[in-house]
């Protein structure tokens, strides 16, 4: 909740002051994050300088990319950032095999405290499994359902528009270059109001899933809790790290949610000006150019629905999460400590965080255009 809130702020904050589009602290995070794990692949001396700059120039194209044309108070912003990101894949090196270490004796903690209990907590968390899995069902199912109908429903209220055009070229072949501009102007209204509708439509299903995912982590704890009583800390920390994990797959639908919605409209919207723009000078040729466009449509409407699906995948990585979690509170496995780059991932976000607010609150004044 810290998070979303503090995104929103900044959010908030830079479109009050002009600013083209705001620098958000996810995606800072993102690239170092990203960098962090390039660098874990490599040898140690991947920290040299050149691969340094590497990262400097990502955060400065990044800043071009969501600032746009340079400006003071840009400037002044990246002077800022840039150092602060550029020092994080230092931290998180150092900071990584402590929190191995760490997360290895919080795991052997927690599994000796629910040792003896450990068939009726295998049970529990089996039981906990399939309440999990019957609570996405419905969820993921209204999302297919309103995918499925707003792509019907683009395609019906575009498929009239080209009858209407051949209608009128049928009716006098003269008039065609006039029905044409009017026709790909409300082709393209069509399109975007259509496509914004069905964003619209279809995020309130991400913030569903996120809402039962945190009832049902809660309701794991209150499961848990009564075998971990001397080991309460270390269980909360797997059930963050568990949150965090299930978060991101939320996450990750928003953002195919919104950029396949966005890719859309930017690939439908230029269909009726390719018509438009190759004056059709006998009703066949008009026929044939609108039955092209009508089977693009068609297409990426199919690659757009192919593309958000399917959302049975979405269900089956949060049980996936849940199963690791049992798997982890059993007998000790090699891999299990690896499961602390969730917490250092965690940990990096609420840093970038941190620090972006309390950019916020010091910069004030530089984003401050002075009144006319």
């Amino acid at each position: 909740m810290v998070e979303k809130r503090g995104n929103r702020e900044i959010s908030s904050f830079a479109q009050g002051h002009g600013i083209q589009a705001e620098m958000q602290p996810d995606q800072v995070s993102k690239l170092v994050w990203d960098y962090f794990n390039k660098l874990s692949t490599n040898a140690k001396d991947a920290m040299e300088q050149l691969q340094k700059s590497d990262l400097s120039q990502q955060l400065n194209t990044l800043f071009q990319d969501k600032c746009g044309e340079a400006s003071t108070q840009t400037d002044e912003i990246k002077k800022k950032v840039v150092p602060f990101a550029m020092e994080l894949p230092d931290c998180l090196v150092q900071d990584s095999e402590k929190l191995k270490e760490q997360i290895r004796q919080e795991l052997e903690e927690l599994r000796l405290q629910l040792q003896p209990n450990s068939d009726q907590v295998c049970q529990k968390m089996n039981e906990n499994m399939q309440v999990l899995k019957q609570c996405l069902g419905p969820c993921t199912n209204g999302l297919q359902k309103s995918l499925n109908d707003n792509a019907e429903q683009l395609r019906q209220q575009l498929a009239p528009l080209s009858h209407q055009l051949e209608a009128a070229m049928k009716e006098n072949i003269n008039c065609v270059q006039k029905a044409l501009a009017p026709f790909a102007c409300e082709f393209k209204d069509k399109v975007n109001q259509h496509v914004d509708k069905m964003k619209c439509q279809l995020t309130p299903y991400a913030d569903q899933l996120q809402d039962k995912i945190d009832q049902h982590i809660a309701e794991l704890q209150k499961i848990l809790t009564p075998f971990a009583k001397g080991a309460q800390d270390q269980l909360n920390r797997q059930l963050e790290c568990l949150a965090f994990q299930m978060k991101k797959n939320v996450d990750q639908l928003r953002a195919r949610i919104s950029d396949n919605t966005e890719d859309l409209k930017q690939k439908l919207t230029p269909f009726a000006e390719e018509v438009r723009g190759k004056m059709p000078k006998s009703c066949e040729e008009l026929h044939q150019s609108l039955t092209k466009l009508n089977c693009q449509v068609d297409q990426e409407i199919e690659e757009f629905c192919k593309n958000m699906g399917p959302f049975g995948e979405f269900n089956k990585a949060l049980v996936q999460h849940l199963e690791e979690l049992k798997r982890k509170l059993g007998p000790p496995r090699p891999c299990d400590v690896e499961d602390h780059l969730s917490l250092l991932e965690k940990g990096l976000r609420e840093k970038v965080n941190s620090f972006f607010n309390t950019l916020k609150e010091t910069q004030e004044e530089m984003f401050c255009f002075p009144k006319p």
